[in-house]
C-alpha cells in the first residue's frame, strides 16, 4: 500500500492534482480511526488518495462511496483503487455530485467533503436526513487560499462560492445542530458532528 500511495502522490504532483495535504492527512486519519465509520462519503475523490487513507483507518467491513466530476479522474481513482486492498470496499460515482446525492443511500457515518467548496451548504442539506446521529462531516480547503478572509471587492469569479462557503461555516457553526471544530491546518478544515 505504501507505493501505490507513494506513485499516487507522485502522480499527483507532476499532474497538479488536489491531494489530501500532508499537514491535514494526520488528522484525518486519526479522525477516521476514532470514528469507526461503518459507511463513509466522499465529494471530490481527484484520484482516490483520500478514499484510500480514510478506509485504511475504517473497520474491515468499512464501505466508502466516492464521487468524482471528472470522467478522467474517476477512471484514475478506479484503476488505483482496484490495486489496492480496499477495491471492494470502495466505490466511485462519476458526476455532479449534489445531483448524485439524492440517488445513494445511507445512513453516513462520517463524510469528507472535497469538492466545490461553493456546494458545500447545499450537499450538506442534502444528506441531513441520511447522516447517522454523532456522524462527523468534514469539510476541506474551507479558507479557499486564504480568500475567505478577505473583506471588501472579491475576485469575481470567486465571489459567489466564498459567499456560499462563509453560509456554510455559519450554519455548521450552530451549536443546536454542531459540534464544529476550525483547524487552520494547510488551507483549513472543519470537523463537524452531527447532534441530529
Amino acid at each position: 500500500m505504501k507505493t501505490l500511495l507513494a506513485e499516487m502522490e507522485a502522480y499527483g504532483r507532476t499532474q497538479g492534482l488536489p491531494l489530501l495535504r500532508a499537514a491535514e492527512l494526520p488528522l484525518v486519519q486519526r479522525l477516521a480511526a476514532q470514528q469507526k465509520p461503518q459507511r463513509i462519503l466522499e465529494v471530490g475523490t481527484a484520484i482516490g488518495y483520500s478514499a484510500l487513507q480514510i478506509i485504511a483507518q475504517a473497520p474491515s467491513h468499512a464501505e466508502l462511496i466516492t464521487i468524482e466530476a471528472d470522467a478522467a479522474r474517476a477512471a484514475a481513482a478506479r484503476a488505483y483503487i482496484a490495486r489496492s486492498p480496499y477495491a471492494t470496499q470502495i466505490h466511485v460515482h462519476c458526476g455532479d455530485a449534489t445531483a448524485l446525492l439524492g440517488n445513494l443511500q445511507g445512513p453516513w457515518d462520517l463524510v469528507f467533503l472535497d469538492g466545490p467548496k461553493g456546494q458545500y451548504g447545499r450537499q450538506l442539506q442534502l444528506l441531513l436526513p441520511q447522516l447517522r446521529p454523532g456522524a462527523l462531516i468534514l469539510a476541506d480547503n474551507i479558507r479557499y487560499h486564504d480568500m475567505l478572509y478577505r473583506e471588501g471587492n472579491l475576485p469575481h469569479k470567486h465571489r459567489t462560492a466564498i459567499m456560499r462557503l462563509r453560509a456554510f461555516l455559519d450554519y455548521i457553526g450552530d451549536r443546536r445542530h454542531f459540534e464544529t471544530v476550525f483547524f487552520e491546518n494547510g488551507d483549513g478544515l472543519t470537523v463537524s458532528r452531527w447532534k441530529g
